[in-house]
């Protein structure tokens, strides 16, 4: 076991990052703390130092979010823990972190000392994902089966999509060369077969669920 640490903290709002920064300080065994404010930032920092032993980074941020960040980082550099840390606890970015074998994961809104046990626990080579994650998880497992018998056609996700980038209905039949009538058609399938009442609706349940990827 390692007797100190050097960690790279990544997040684009500055004040969070001053404030995370102090947090860590109070764990003695991390001997030095990076800054940076993006993804390419973190990866040059990576690429200059050579004994950094764990990222901990926000996922919205400019340039490279912290998913794709995630991938690069372990591809390029296996031996690096990675710990996400964010508001986002929608199942569909859950289970992209977990795909990408995040270390950790623990939501913005949690007190310090489960920051600090949780960043522990990863600097020792064991994975935390703080109990809301957990549970965000797990009902996403359990509204999996669901979720999956609602199969969209071709042609509905064709027109979810243009209606998601805020075309209406005439400047989707006119993209598609079908009639306004067959996209109302289409919209109306989306909508109960998705059981959303709205077309935002309809267009969050196909990005919560990877409709668009």
């Amino acid at each position: 076991m390692k007797e100190s640490y050097n960690i790279i903290i990544a997040d684009d709002h500055v004040m969070f990052l001053d404030g995370l920064h102090n947090i860590l300080t109070e764990i003695p065994q991390i001997k030095t703390i990076h800054v940076a404010t993006d993804g390419l930032q973190v990866m040059r920092l990576l690429a200059h130092f050579d004994d950094i032993d764990l990222v901990i980074s926000d996922i919205n941020m400019p340039k490279m979010n912290g998913l794709e960040l995630l991938s690069t980082v372990k591809e390029k550099y296996p031996r690096v823990k990675f710990f996400l840390l964010s508001m986002l606890d929608d199942i569909r970015t859950i289970n992209k972190a977990i795909r990408k074998q995040a270390d950790g994961y623990l939501l913005k809104f949690a007190d310090k000392e489960e920051l600090k046990s949780g960043i522990a626990e990863v600097l020792l080579g064991q994975q935390y994902y703080s109990p809301a994650v957990k549970a965000k998880y797990m009902e996403g497992v359990f509204n999996n089966k669901s979720n999956q018998e609602i199969k969209l056609s071709k042609r509905e996700k064709e027109i979810l999509k243009l209606l998601a980038d805020e075309l209406t209905s005439n400047e989707v039949g006119e993209k598609l060369f079908i009639s306004v009538n067959t996209v109302e058609t289409h919209r109306k399938n989306i909508l109960l077969k998705t059981g959303s009442k709205t077309t935002i609706g309809a267009v969050k349940f196909a990005i919560e669920n990877g409709y668009f990827d």
